[in-house]
């Protein structure tokens, strides 16, 4: 066996502990892993072609995303808290290490990539069944409420965040969906359709409001290419579909805890965050939450004159003071909760904004314009879905303020469009 299989085999490897450890969230095995890709793509770079820079270092995305990093670098030369920004920093080193691990080498292909993913389907179907299986024994023997089985307590096992497990099980049951079009099945047709079935239930108990939308819409495109299409006996294939929309439908049409969340925020008075002062009872929904971020963002910045600088390492120190001075809960002496206390923005654009001002801001929207460029040059669905699925979630989440939400935004993208063709792919009948 030459040096450049060995080296193949290897980065299989490697790429399949970086799965399990975003997966179960093992956050240092996830940082080792990154680098020890990072290093044996260079290398093979360095047996393949006399070279240890890949061409492939030479694109739009990672320019965008070293852009990012360096005006947050900059950010430290001003900041007053040094030690933060240093954490800060070390959290968003991961923006410009992921896409160059994954660039540094033509190692991820179609093949490839359709490999590796029936071991990340693998891993995300084992790791979210333990997690249910773990809800079931605490409801069932401790006498936990059935709050056990959703949302952030679902996914407590791994300490991870149920909205992005939430987008990890989006991109299995997209795979999936993408198997089919392409004209396979995952093992048999009957495992590929309950796992799409089975994936879509946990979805639900994950109870991401975006990433069910995000769910419902796709089940109905992919039902509408298969009607397009006009296959001879698609039966089984377009009940599985309608299978997964009708648990949908039915979960969002019904009183439970996933329909209360989309309830929760057409209920809410948008007139509220209008307030000048509040009182420590008044609960904000997702919506109002996020819509007071907008106007405590731009308050900051201007009473700082730092639209063009940001405020840096200050952003959350000055947000927690909007949240006091504006009376919302922060907590009380009998109890070790600190309310809004330690909240961020919810929104990377506003987020980029107020830490690093408008360079920060503009370079984000770089990387989001990228991320749509690669989707446009593949013409590929799963990669155009997946980007469009992590710009929406942007609005939604800081997603660049933890390591996990970095390793997100940066590695899909990236994966999906080296693992693609050229060219779209055209829906086949499943043999």
């Amino acid at each position: 066996m030459n040096r450049s299989k060995q080296l193949d085999r290897l980065l299989y490897v490697l790429y399949i502990i970086f799965f399990v450890s975003i997966i179960c969230c093992f956050r240092a095995i996830s940082s080792i892993a990154i680098g020890l890709i990072l290093v044996t793509g260079m290398y093979k770079n360095k047996v393949d072609t006399g070279s240890w820079l890949s061409l492939s270092l030479g694109n739009l995305f990672l320019a965008a995303c070293c852009l990012f990093y360096l005006i947050q670098l900059a950010a430290f030369l001003y900041t007053a808290n040094s030690n933060e920004n240093l954490k800060h920093l070390q959290t968003q080193s991961a923006i410009f290490f992921v896409p160059v691990a994954l660039c540094s080498c033509n190692y991820v292909n179609e093949q490839v990539r359709d490999k590796l993913m029936k071991y990340y389907t693998w891993i995300l179907a084992v790791a979210l069944f333990y997690c249910l299986a773990t809800a079931l024994y605490k409801h069932c023997f401790m006498h936990a409420q059935n709050d056990i089985f959703f949302y952030h307590e679902l996914v407590s096992p791994f300490k991870q965040h149920a909205v992005q497990v939430s987008i990890y099980c989006f991109a299995g049951l997209l795979y999936l969906l993408d198997r089919l079009q392409k004209g396979y099945s995952f093992i048999n047709r009957g495992i590929h359709f309950l796992l799409i079935l089975y994936f879509i239930c946990c979805l639900l108990l994950l109870s991401s409001k975006l990433v069910i939308v995000f769910s419902a819409c796709c089940l109905v495109y992919y039902v509408f290419l298969i009607l397009k299409a006009k296959l001879n006996r698609p039966y089984m294939l377009l009940a599985s579909l309608f299978a997964g929309l009708v648990m949908i439908a039915l979960v969002l049409s019904t009183q439970n805890k996933v329909s209360r969340r989309f309830n929760e925020i057409l209920s809410g008075d948008l007139h509220l965050v209008e307030q000048q002062n509040f009182n420590p009872g008044i609960y904000f929904n997702g919506l109002q939450f996020r819509l007071l971020q907008w106007r405590f963002v731009k308050e900051i910045l201007t009473e700082h004159q730092a639209w063009v600088t940001g405020v840096s390492d200050e952003a959350q120190t000055l947000l927690d003071e909007k949240y006091i001075s504006t009376h919302m809960y922060t907590g009380s002496i009998n109890s070790t909760t600190r309310g809004y206390l330690g909240y961020n923005t919810h929104d990377q654009f506003l987020e980029a904004l107020l830490q690093t001002g408008i360079p920060g801001l503009v370079s984000f929207i770089l990387i989001c314009c990228a991320m749509v460029s690669l989707a446009i040059q593949r013409q590929n669905r799963e990669l155009a879905i997946t980007v469009f699925l992590l710009i929406a979630y942007c609005f939604n989440e800081s997603l660049l303020e933890t390591q996990y939400g970095v390793m997100l935004f940066t590695f899909f993208p990236l994966f999906i469009y080296y693992g693609s063709e050229n060219k779209p792919a055209l829906f086949i009948e499943v043999n």
